[in-house]
């Protein structure tokens, strides 16, 4: 008898190890679990993690951020008509000091103009091709009719200002000039004078 309780006490006394090793082969199987450990276990999936990843957002991502400057455009005053910059520049030919021997057409950026190529006529279709900050200019070289207009930093027009009619705050910039008609530079146009 004495030594069935000896037996009896010696298996009691094991069974907190036996429990012990139940709980730690338990803790291994949920580790194995998310750590995705593959040890012979059946397991359900995850929604959270199996689920697709948001496509949402790689789109937004992926879009290409420039788009708006790719695609800028700007009409662009052209005697009676109006082209589309920077596709489109205004060829004026004729006499460039007698307004009733002139003739504009809108040509392909890149086609060859007998005359003068226009490629902007205000500071505001200068910020529409995408050069914000920047301002019209007709350049003139040695005299006082326009060769070329471009858009170029304040201060630096080797010419005179294109702008807008009624555009004076641009103007008073110039020496104090205001915004009209040009009667000499580039007929057809307005100009700081």
């Amino acid at each position: 008898m004495r030594g069935a309780g000896i037996g009896y006490v010696e298996r009691m006394s094991r069974r907190p190890i036996f429990f012990a090793l139940l709980v730690a082969a338990g803790a291994a199987g949920a580790c194995a679990d998310i750590l995705g450990i593959d040890d012979g276990t059946m397991r359900t999936a995850d929604a959270t993690v199996d689920a697709p990843a948001d496509v949402t957002v790689d789109v937004a991502i992926d879009a290409p951020k420039d788009a708006a400057i790719e695609a800028a455009t700007s009409p662009l005053t052209c005697g009676n008509a109006t082209c589309i910059a920077p596709a489109q520049a205004c060829c004026r030919t004729g006499d460039p000091t007698d307004a009733s021997d002139q003739t504009f057409t809108c040509v392909a950026a890149d086609a060859g103009c007998a005359g003068l190529r226009v490629t902007c006529d205000d500071t505001a279709s200068c910020v529409g091709l995408g050069h914000p900050g920047t301002i019209c200019c007709a350049e003139v070289e040695g005299g006082s009719i326009a060769l070329d207009t471009a858009c170029v930093a304040p201060g630096t027009c080797d010419g005179v200002v294109m702008c807008a009619p009624g555009d004076d705050e641009l103007c008073a910039n110039d020496a104090g000039a205001a915004c009209g008609e040009s009667s000499v530079t580039i007929l057809g146009y307005t100009i700081c004078r």
